[in-house]
Order: structure tokens, then sequence, then C-alpha cells
């Protein structure tokens, strides 16, 4: 079952024209071979059961029945369609912004179209993660990784892109320095500096194939920065730059993928530290709202996304809310730092973890408040199931 709020729901009902049994201006052919191009058979009433047979009902049934992964690209598709048909002045009163939301709300369900299937590297942690894609015909819609979006948006939106480009890459170059001590490819690439990079040295032809692969698409970044970089700045084709920046981002992607050991033991330290030196009351008090972050200094790194999302999945795994109530509450602040990268599902998947010990003892300590500061900081992450748990856990107390 998919987490698409009622609220969305609606919002996309209207949107789409659905209340009359059609969606857009699909026929049942064009509809049927839409899905299909995303693997979904919107036609399988055991996959999809229920609602009837018209469009309207069998997308009902996909938003009730499908996984996150399967709604969101099919809502990232339809808004590509959507854009499409604009252009084309098909639906000519269709705006930006709708288009936009719909995006927005696939973007909100956390379903990843672009899973990377690495295994983690020793010695360290690495992400097994891409930033997302999703294909629509002909078209590829990309992600691009957050550390660039966020240092270039501003030329983006004043149409800059020469300049765009320019610190895209320029991003590139200085994370390589950070990681090497060099910015120059060949240079930061050096056997030495594999395990700054990769977790380790190469152990065979394949893994070799592979970080040559990443050192030539930096070296291919390097010379494109250099050329940009010793000619005045001019108007750059927006579709071009697009092409050249999504490159810059699959190389920074490539190289921010592992977090060291001692990375890792030094936030996790940071944050036991924390609750060792705070009673139980006093840590509630704290703990309500996130106001214990505010105490605390994180490293530097944890401002890239790419580290906050090793941190995430290594923390989810290792989340444990047996043990103890010390633990519980470690575990969740854990998660409090790394709050930006949890998804619906992340948080749909922690109240159903067991809390009882083996002596029969409920060790589940914090969850309320830690949902309550998601509902605050990041209210498109909580789901409607969570949002109905934390009104029985407040129910609860109030009774009590």
């Amino acid at each position: 079952m998919s987490g698409l709020s009622v609220a969305n729901k609606t919002y996309l009902e209207a949107l789409l024209g659905m209340s009359t049994g059609y969606v857009l201006d699909f026929s049942n052919a064009s509809f049927a071979n839409f899905f299909r191009e995303l693997s979904i058979d919107i036609y399988d009433a055991e996959r999809y059961p229920g609602f009837g047979d018209s469009k309207a009902n069998r997308v009902r049934a996909l938003w009730k029945n499908g996984s996150d992964g399967e709604v969101a690209s099919s809502l990232y598709a339809l808004g590509e369609y959507l854009e499409a048909k604009k252009a084309t002045a098909e639906l000519a009163d269709i705006t930006d912004e709708q288009i936009t939301r719909v995006h927005n709300i696939a973007r909100s369900l956390g379903g990843s179209q672009a899973k990377d299937a690495e295994t983690p590297l020793a010695g360290g942690t690495q992400a097994s993660f891409t930033t997302e894609a999703t294909v629509a015909a002909n078209k590829i819609r990309i992600e691009i990784h957050e550390d660039i979006y966020n240092h270039i948006d501003q030329y983006l939106i004043n149409g800059d892109y020469f300049h765009a480009v320019e610190e895209s890459y320029k991003l590139v170059r200085e994370k390589l320095r950070e990681k090497t001590g060099s910015e120059k490819a060949t240079d930061a690439f050096a056997a030495s500096n594999q395990a700054k990079i990769f977790g380790h040295a190469s152990r065979n032809p394949v893994e070799k194939d592979f970080y040559d692969g990443v050192k030539y698409l930096n070296m291919s970044i390097q010379f494109l920065r250099n050329e940009k970089a010793h000619t005045p700045a001019t108007p750059l084709e927006s579709n071009l730059a697009l092409h050249y920046i999504s490159l810059a981002s699959l190389a920074y992607d490539l190289i921010t993928r592992y977090v060291s050991d001692e990375l890792i033991t030094e936030v996790e330290g940071i944050i036991s530290a924390k609750r060792r030196n705070l009673s139980a009351a006093a840590f509630y008090r704290v703990f309500e709202g996130g106001r214990w972050l505010e105490s605390i200094n994180l490293p530097k790194e944890l401002k890239s996304s790419s580290v906050r999302r090793v941190l995430k999945e290594k923390w989810l795994t290792e989340a444990d809310f047996t043990r103890s109530y010390d633990h519980s509450n470690v575990m969740l602040m854990r998660l409090e730092v790394v709050a930006e990268e949890l998804t619906k599902a992340d948080l749909d998947g922690l109240i159903e973890r067991p809390t009882v010990d083996s002596y029969g003892n409920d060790q589940e300590a914090g969850m309320l408040p830690f949902m309550e500061y998601m509902r605050e900081k990041h209210p498109d992450k909580i789901s409607t199931k969570v949002e109905g748990w934390i009104g029985d856990k407040l129910k609860e107390l109030a009774q009590h």
C-alpha cells in the first residue's frame, strides 16, 4: 500500500479529471501503454484489486495497492506527460506550479526509481543509492545531487547557465581536494588515494576498471572546466548546460558515497556523549522539538546529503528498540541528525518495529516526541499511518 495522502489524492483526482472515469486525454490503449512502459500492468486486478475497470478506477487501485515506488514513478511520468501536453498547447490550462506539485508529491513518497546494487565496501560504509532518475518515452528526468543543486540553484533561477556549469564543476574538484589533497584528477586518483575515495584499494580487475572509470569521468570534468575557466563567460544553451550539470552530479555522487569509520565513530560518539550527560527528565525536555541539536557541534561533512544518507541507512539497520530506554533514546537521536533524508516508508517502518525485550518489558522510549518532531520539521514525511499512530499515542497519554 502506498503512502499517498488523502489530500494529495484529492488534488490529483481533480487535476487529472478523474471524476468522469477518465484520466486526462488517454485512450484505453495509450493508457495501458503508458503504464506498461513503467513496468506496471495497470489492468492487473490481482496486483491492484478493487474499484472497477475505468481508467480513473485503475489509477485509484494503483494508489491504494501499489508500492510507493510504483506510485512515485507513475506520478513522475504523469508530470512529464502534463509538461509535454502543455508545451504543445493540448492542455494549455495546465500550469508550471501544478506540474511541480505533481513531481513534489511523487518525491514525498520516497520511492526510488534508481537503486544501486553495490555491496558495502570494507573499512567503512558506502551509500547504496544514486540520485533519482525516471524515464518517460525518450525523456529522462534526473535528480541533481542535492549538494550540487544547493550550490548552483541561484544561477539556474537567474538563467546564468555558464556559471551554473562552472560552479558545479568547481564543487566536484573541491570535493576531490578535500578527500585527497589534490583537485587534479590524475593526482587525486593515484593508487595511494583509492582508500580515501572508495574505502579500499582495488582488489580485482573489475574494481580497478570501475575506479579508472570514475577517474576518467573526473578528468573529463577537469578538462571541460579548464576550457570554460579560460574563456570569457558567454551565454550557454540551457539544454547543453543541464547535460553538463548532470555529468558533474554523477561525478560528485560517485566520489562521495564512501564514509570513513573515523567519521562515523566521531558522530556517534558526539550523540552518545550528549545522552550520557543528561538525566532522563532533562533528556526529554531537550529532546522535545529537537532542541538538543542546537547544543552540539557536528562535523562539517554532515552538510553533505551523501554522508547523511549513508548514516541514515546504517542507523536504520542498527535501530533496536528492545534493549533499553537509553539505547532507544540514542537510536532516535541519531535519526534526528539525518531527519532530512528519512522517508515516509522509513517512518512507517519505525512504528512497526518491536519494542518489548526478552523479559517482556517495553523499551520504547522517545518515539512519540521523535515523530512529533518529524511532523513539525518535516510534515511532508508524515504518512496517514504515522499521523494515526501519533493520535493514538496522545489519546493513551490523556487517559493516564
